[in-house]
């Protein structure tokens, strides 16, 4: 699984609109200046959103985008699939089935199972992580480096150096 600067901007931007999900609507310029995405990025990635129906625009001098739905109704998955048309794409660099390595339902492979069930995992992952859930969750703790050899190249939650 590889997510695309597509897939990353998408998810910055539906965050934004869940944000301020009360507001009638949120200009495009303005969200891209925020988040510190490209202009031209921004407003392919809401045309891409706007028609995988997470987001609505309204078009005119006070136009803008909002999300379609509460966020507590949009996933993650269904803003992945609205720019990038899918969340995981098995490739096969060794045996691809296709001209474009791309997998195909009983290939005959040992591993496509196993590929099969890790898009599945990822997949129910993706849809059980809304966007009101992704804003509601605490930050994570600062991760630091302990040691300076490489030998002790562990990471550790800030929190337990106080203990």
């Amino acid at each position: 699984m590889k997510i695309t600067r597509w897939g990353e901007y998408a998810l910055i931007c539906a965050l934004h609109l869940a944000r301020r999900f009360s507001e009638p609507v949120v200009g495009g310029t303005e969200i891209a200046e925020i988040e510190g995405i490209p202009l031209q990025y921004t407003y392919q990635v809401l045309q891409k959103l706007r028609k995988g129906k997470v987001v609505s625009s309204v078009r005119g001098a006070q136009g803008g985008y909002r999300l379609a739905r509460d966020p507590a109704e949009i996933n993650l998955r269904d803003v992945l699939v609205a720019v990038e048309g899918d969340t995981f794409q098995i490739v096969c660099e060794t045996n691809p089935v296709h001209l474009d390595g791309r997998c195909q339902e009983g290939s005959g492979c040992d591993l496509s199972n196993v590929w099969r069930e890790l898009k599945v995992s990822i997949d129910s992952l993706l849809e059980q992580k809304t966007l009101a859930s992704i804003l509601s969750s605490p930050a994570p703790s600062p991760l630091v480096e302990l040691g300076s050899s490489p030998k002790s190249n562990h990471l550790v939650d800030e929190k337990t150096l106080d203990a």
